[in-house]
């Protein structure tokens, strides 16, 4: 059954922990929640490192214990962020607790007991709360088990033509099966994926930094086989790319090397691809032999690509821009973080980069994320899973003309 709504105003509270004992980890973020929101939020979401695994369900409860929620959601990962913070080392718990008056929550899981309805559109709807007032699901998957490159899709469809947004990211606080943890209020999912649908008085806008940098110009497949691209404008790929690199000047031509992107336009109909018009993806394999390209995505006969190349510089400011639109809505009250474990340091030669710039942007937003082994967000009409990117959302105040 869905959640009921609270009857307070939009507000939300975040706080972070690094203690090793988790249940003193939980009690300092409950203090902190309750200090700032009180009691009977309508949700509150827990992100705890690897360290807290084996007493997450503990940890939680005593959360619920101090602040009342009417839904929680928590996950074990790599690395946690919150605050001004993000907690790449050592062990970290961090917590965000929403009162969203006028918003209905819809819980669900995913398992192989309880498997969603992907081939049926009208019943998979039905069962994330997918309506006229639906704005987003926020969605949690185990990657050794959650097959997103099939739920995905049928989220984003199931809504009859009515955009289906999905934002979140995949547990990363295990290197193999059975080892995540994701809890949604009495459920225990180690094999699956968790989602809580935000419907009714409430906006819901997710930013998708993808960090990546066009270089050439968009060229048409025009011979594939599978995911290997074998022809592009009636040319083979590596000669095009060939082209490419001899017009760039030697930095792009070092961030060639360490990595090659194509962007899939995902609407050839505008008359000017730029930022957000592309689907990122690797380039898996070049054949010297034949000139193909094998690609991490399986593109159509005739959809435009184009050459793309990311840096720790290309990804700050892609984010920035990206935020800059932010600035013209009303400020939010809530957001949730879910970079990929390759940023952080990993990318950036300064520490909390990600949250510094949000906040920069953003003020002093209450906010709590994590690390994760692949972030799922909205590209056009279609909500991917992504590789190397920062996924936002920002939870608003419904407007009163939304």
């Amino acid at each position: 059954m869905p959640v009921p709504a609270t009857d307070r105003p939009p507000a939300a509270g975040s706080a972070l922990s690094t203690h090793l004992d988790s249940r003193t980890a939980a009690t300092e973020i409950a203090h902190v929640l309750h200090d700032e929101v009180g009691t009977g939020c309508a949700m509150a979401v827990v992100f705890a490192s690897f360290h807290h695994t084996a007493a997450l369900r503990e940890a939680v409860d005593t959360i619920r214990q101090t602040i009342d929620p009417r839904t929680v959601m928590a996950v074990s990962t790599e690395a946690v962020l919150g605050a001004d913070h993000e907690c790449e080392t050592g062990p970290g718990m961090s917590a965000i607790a929403m009162h969203m008056p006028g918003a209905r929550l819809r819980p669900w899981v995913t398992t192989l007991e309880q498997p969603l309805p992907l081939d049926d559109p009208s019943a998979l709807a039905a069962r994330i709360g997918v309506g006229d007032d639906f704005r987003a699901a926020i969605v949690v998957g185990e990657p050794f088990s959650a097959k997103m490159t099939n739920i995905l899709p049928a989220l984003s469809t199931c809504g009859g033509g009515r955009p289906v947004p999905v934002f979140g990211g995949m547990a990363s606080g295990a290197s193999q099966p059975g080892h995540n943890l994701l809890l949604l209020d009495d459920d225990e999912v180690r094999a699956g994926a968790i989602g809580v649908s935000l419907c009714g008085d409430i906006d819901v806008d997710v930013v998708v930094s993808q960090g990546s940098r066009s270089i050439g110009e968009p060229i048409a497949v025009t011979a594939l086989e599978a995911n290997v691209i074998t022809e592009l404008g009636g040319r083979a790929p590596m000669q095009i790319l060939k082209e490419v690199a001899e017009t760039l000047d030697e930095p792009d031509r070092e961030l060639l090397n360490r990595g090659l992107l194509i962007g899939v336009a995902l609407d050839e109909s505008k008359s000017h691809l730029g930022r957000g018009d592309f689907l990122i993806r690797n380039v898996i394999a070049l054949n010297p032999k034949d000139g193909s390209m094998a690609v991490g995505e399986v593109p159509r006969l005739g959809q435009l690509i184009q050459f793309h190349i990311r840096d720790a510089i290309t990804a700050d400011e892609d984010l920035r821009l990206l935020l800059d639109a932010q600035m013209m809505s009303e400020r939010p009250f809530a957001g949730l973080l879910f970079t990929c474990n390759g940023r952080g340091r990993r990318l950036f030669p300064e520490p909390d980069h990600d949250v510094s710039v949000v906040r920069e942007r953003l003020g002093p937003l209450p906010l709590a994320g994590f690390f994760a082994a692949g972030e799922i967000g909205p590209i056009g009409s279609r909500s991917f899973l992504h590789g190397h990117t920062a996924v936002l959302g920002l939870l608003r105040k419904r407007a009163v003309n939304g």
